[in-house]
């Protein structure tokens, strides 16, 4: 393997940290530089002697094609001449309410293209655009290190670096996904982990960089993989409720309860004791900005996390008397967008599950009284957020028992009977469609008035005349809501 390089660099750099401590070394190495507008400035202005691109290729130093020269694309492709590429990429990832004009000055393209020669003749030529890599960078030439194989490991970093830079690009211009034909994930490391679901797997959260600052985190220990998958739908099950205060709380991607409440407390409260049991060590989703009245009723009991999109300072100093407990907020429009999920190494690419049913079809000879009515549109939003096969119980503005992620849907209604035991004026909801009868049966001996499901099974009738002998109420939906 080769072990030198030409001791020649061109740098082009949009973010200048540490540009001139590393240019300093490489001055004392011996090296030779040329370097781009803002970049030499920099340079000559801390005394390091650079050569200006214009000077070095002859060509006027226009913005867009400043690096755009044969003689520099010769000597880093086929010469390697140049033997030392620095260069990172105009900052389109950090750029916020700008016009699409704005937004096309920040495409970069003479540093896309000095990345990929370099990487491409990495034999002869080191390729290098992280400020983070700079102090390996100078200690491998000292030590004379810097040879064919740890040029190729940059090279994987760098044709990452590219291929990132292009997806958010491509992101930002991109339609309906239903309208692509390719489609990557623009994200960048923004959360390492110590571990996955188990501790023999590894992991860490990867988020578009635009996106970042919409989740903050205000203490706690460091946040899980676990505890990621939980917190998405805690706070998407109490922001399905725009138009009310709403708490969840969610343990294995299923709410353990969610409730209303005329105030953020009580809504946690109900929630919480919907099931008291199963609420131990879970997740805890709020769709306001947590209040000091709340907080003081959290910290009674033992959860994993708290997230919220906001906290009140007084909120966040009562919660992180206890250590442990993270608290993450986050900006609603991180809920937008569509689900990804990966399958054989490729992607599966869907709309997020926002419909709402048209009129109800009402089957039974009794229609839902009002009271009944408002439990059902609860219930409905809830049974959306619960794995399927699902079954919520449910009364007013509450759950009260929830069966979730079952083979069996009569074993759902099982399950939701099992915690709502000794309720009144129960009505449960159905994610998808009754096959048998037995569903409601089983709904019946415990106490359920009134059913909200989708309807379309070919037995539809055997239900229809079950709830018709239990003077039971049923709404079909003609949608179903399905999350596996």
């Amino acid at each position: 393997m080769s072990d030198k390089i030409n001791k020649k660099a061109i740098i082009s750099v949009a973010d200048k940290n540490g540009i001139v401590e590393l240019c300093r070394e490489l001055d004392r190495l011996g090296f030779e530089m040329i370097a781009t507008g803002g970049t030499h400035k920099l340079l000559e202005d801390n005394g390091i002697k650079a050569v200006k691109i214009s000077d070095y290729t002859g060509g006027s130093e226009s913005e867009r094609v400043k690096t755009l020269s044969q003689r520099i694309a010769r000597e880093i492709l086929e010469t390697g001449e140049i033997g030392l590429v620095i260069c990172n990429l105009y900052p389109f990832f950090d750029q916020q309410g700008k016009s699409i004009d704005e937004m096309i000055e920040f495409v970069d393209i003479g540093g896309v293209t000095l990345i990929r020669a370099g990487a491409k003749n990495f034999k002869k030529v080191g390729v290098v655009y992280d400020p983070n890599q700079y102090a390996d960078i100078v200690r491998a030439l000292k030590e004379d290190k810097f040879n064919e194989e740890y040029r190729l490991n940059l090279v994987r970093m760098a044709f990452d670096y590219i291929a990132w830079y292009d997806t958010i690009i491509a992101s930002y211009f991109a339609g309906e996904f239903s309208d692509r034909i390719f489609i990557s994930n623009a994200a960048k490391l923004f959360i390492p982990m110590r571990y996955g679901e188990n501790p023999h797997q590894k992991a860490a959260f990867f988020l578009n960089p635009i996106q970042q600052g919409g989740f903050k985190i205000h203490g706690g220990k460091q946040i899980s993989y676990n505890n990621l998958l939980d917190a998405e739908v805690a706070i998407s099950a109490a922001s399905e409720f725009k138009d009310d205060i709403a708490g969840a709380i969610i343990k294995h991607q299923t709410p353990c309860g969610v409730a209303l409440g005329s105030n953020q407390a009580e809504a946690f409260e109900r929630a919480y004791t919907a099931d008291s049991v199963s609420a131990f060590g879970g997740i805890v989703g709020l769709n306001r900005s947590v209040e000091p009245a709340t907080a003081e009723l959290i910290i009674k009991y033992f959860f994993e996390v708290i997230i919220a999109p906001g906290f009140d300072d007084r909120a966040i100093e009562i919660l992180q008397a206890k250590k442990n407990l993270r608290l993450v907020e986050i900006a609603p429009d991180l809920l937008e967008g569509t689900n990804q999920r990966s399958v054989f190494g490729g992607i599966l690419v869907q709309d997020k599950d926002t419909g709402r049913p048209g009129d109800w079809q009402y089957v039974t000879k009794r229609a839902p009284t009002d009271d009944e009515t408002q439990a059902l549109k609860f219930a409905w939003k809830v049974v959306k957020w619960t794995k399927s096969n699902s079954i919520v119980f449910a009364v007013k503005g509450r759950t009260v028992g929830i069966g979730a992620g079952q083979t069996s849907r009569v074993g759902a209604v099982e399950i939701a009977a099992q915690t709502a035991a000794n309720q009144g004026n129960i009505v449960m909801a159905s994610d998808a469609f009754f096959p048998f009868r037995d569903g409601i049966d089983t709904a019946a001996k415990a106490g359920v008035k009134a059913v909200i499901q989708p309807g379309g099974s070919k037995r539809d009738q055997e239900s229809i005349d079950a709830c018709n002998e239990h003077d039971i109420a049923m709404v079909f939906t003609g949608m179903r809501h399905f999350r596996h």
